[in-house]
């Protein structure tokens, strides 16, 4: 792991620079193409004052242009810094907030979102200075020069902050590493052979503000020397579409995308048929009969399964095709990566690797994984200790080395790809004058992988309805983290321990959300 993104851009301008790197909706680039422009914007980010290590903000789709901007920024020497579209403008202000960028580029399309936040900070007494904001015009008048332009940094530095969230619900950026990117785009070729066949297209789904999308799909093709197709809205029929004329080959996208596909009939579309040979799912439920139904569809494709996290960089475990069907292998998130490894630590604590059967933490280290969150050191060396990254996943393994999850000891629901938290649900319902409690809980879904729900107690004389309470929701928050079902029951039936505190697993029980 001796090389920096830009040595990638560099070696692979050399090798094919007439292979497509990028194909989107808003046109190719090639890899030589790609090597100049990214050399270029980088600069031209130079010259406007990005100095090694400065966070760059980015607020775009899945478009070449982001790609390029990630290629441009990483080759300046910055920090690319992804915002995710879909935030809440309070949200996205918060973003900005923790990157402390000064730079932003941002798709026309999402001007007045960025502007809307931009204003929600300038209302912030604490604000001292307004990010400058370029539009996509506007980073093309940066593009400068030609050549290569020398590294200024190595690949311990920083590549990007990407965002996730912490059991408070307060969201974080992590930072990974260039080596990082390699580590996991290396695991990535070698283990689960993303990329590494001759004819390799990849269809990416995952937004680039998803480590999945940006790390793993991106930057493992980009490695490997082949084209990423760059998908920016996903439905079964652009599916297909893409496929068709695009001749893509693998995907990865979440279970309830690929069951979409699967009632759709996407999968027996004769492009798909014809081009598509590896599917890569992660971030939710798949059982043997998803499994059994995608592989009847298209009997020559494999079906790969992966658990990981932002903080992993992201991958830590995969289950190969070649045990996708086997029935004892069903429900497990696989084993670990070539360069990765995991263990599942005792909950007490002591420093203890659990036996085969027993529950435990998964623990992971190896260059993969977060330098640590940007500007938070406490947090990182609350989830960094001993050299071992703390997922607050729990699992258990068996003796063949066979990871099996079983919960998280955070308060997260993971829907529809997305990680969502329950605090911060909670902390905005107690905004609303007729909350007097709140819970959030995840519940178990085919569709979803799990639904978020929630219970809430009225205040005495108070009324509303779920529809009014969503509605609410839906003014500070995202739309995919507004519960599906809410549910009502006064303060004195809810139950709780002998200290007091609701106990949400009893609650789900009471309510038959088990």
């Amino acid at each position: 792991m001796t090389h920096t993104i830009g040595d990638w851009t560099r070696i692979n301008a050399r090798r094919q620079p007439a292979r497509e790197a990028f194909v989107g909706v808003d046109g190719r680039v090639t890899f030589g193409e790609a090597a100049e422009r990214a050399s270029q914007l980088g600069r031209g980010l130079r010259a406007a004052g990005v100095g090694a290590g400065d966070t760059v903000g980015v607020l775009g789709g899945n478009t070449v242009f982001n790609a390029e901007a990630f290629l441009g920024i990483a080759v300046s020497g910055g920090l690319y810094t992804a915002y995710n579209w879909r935030w809440a403008p309070e949200e996205l202000a918060a973003g900005i907030r923790e990157s402390r960028t000064h730079l932003i580029l941002v798709e026309e399309r999402f001007r007045v979102q960025l502007d809307t936040a931009l204003n929600i900070l300038a209302a912030d007494p604490e604000t001292t200075a307004l990010p400058r904001v370029l539009e996509q015009a506007e980073v093309e008048s940066l593009r400068t020069g030609t050549g290569a332009l020398a590294d200024v940094i190595t690949p311990e530095d920083g590549l990007c902050l990407i965002y996730t969230g912490g059991s408070t619900g307060t969201s974080k950026a992590v930072v990974l590493s260039h080596r990082a990117a390699t580590a996991n785009a290396i695991n990535e070729y070698v283990d689960a052979k993303v990329g590494a066949h001759p004819e390799d297209r990849g269809l990416m789904i995952t937004p680039m503000f998803h480590s999945a999308g940006v790390i793993t799909w991106l930057v493992t093709h980009f490695f490997a020397g082949k084209t990423t197709i760059l998908v920016d809205r996903f439905d079964e029929e652009n599916f297909t579409e893409w496929v068709g004329r695009e001749r893509a080959t693998n995907s990865f996208m979440i279970p309830n995308m690929m069951r979409r596909l699967m009632q759709a009939g996407a999968f027996a579309d004769a492009g798909v048929q014809q081009h598509f040979r590896a599917l890569h799912t992660g971030a939710g439920l798949l059982r043997m009969p998803d499994k059994q139904r995608f592989l009847d569809t298209l009997p020559k494709a494999e079906l790969y399964f992966r658990y990981g996290l932002t903080e992993a960089g992201p991958m830590v475990t995969r289950l190969l095709h070649r045990d996708i069907l086997d029935p004892r292998a069903d429900g497990s998130i696989g084993q670990e990566y070539h360069l990765t490894e995991a263990e599942l630590f005792s909950l007490e604590d002591d420093g203890r690797i659990v036996e085969p059967g027993e529950l435990g933490e998964i623990c992971v280290r190896g260059p993969n994984v977060m330098t640590g969150y940007f500007g938070r050191p406490d947090a990182t060396a609350q989830t960094i200790r001993d050299g071992w990254l703390h997922t607050g996943d729990l699992a258990t393994r068996d003796e063949k080395g066979y990871f099996f999850f079983k919960d998280r000891m955070k308060e997260m629901i993971k829907t529809g790809g997305e990680n969502v938290y329950c605090v911060e649900i909670e902390q905005v319902l107690y905004l609303h004058p007729a909350v007097l409690e709140a819970a959030v809980v995840g519940v178990d879904s085919e569709q979803w992988g799990e639904e978020v729900r929630v219970v809430i107690s009225l205040r005495d004389g108070q009324s509303t309805t779920g529809a009014e309470l969503e509605a609410f929701l839906r003014q500070h928050i995202a739309g995919y983290k507004v519960p599906k079902q809410f549910a009502f029951m006064s303060a004195d039936r809810l139950p709780r321990s002998g200290a007091g505190k609701l106990v949400k697993h009893r609650l789900k029980q009471e309510l038959g959300w088990v």
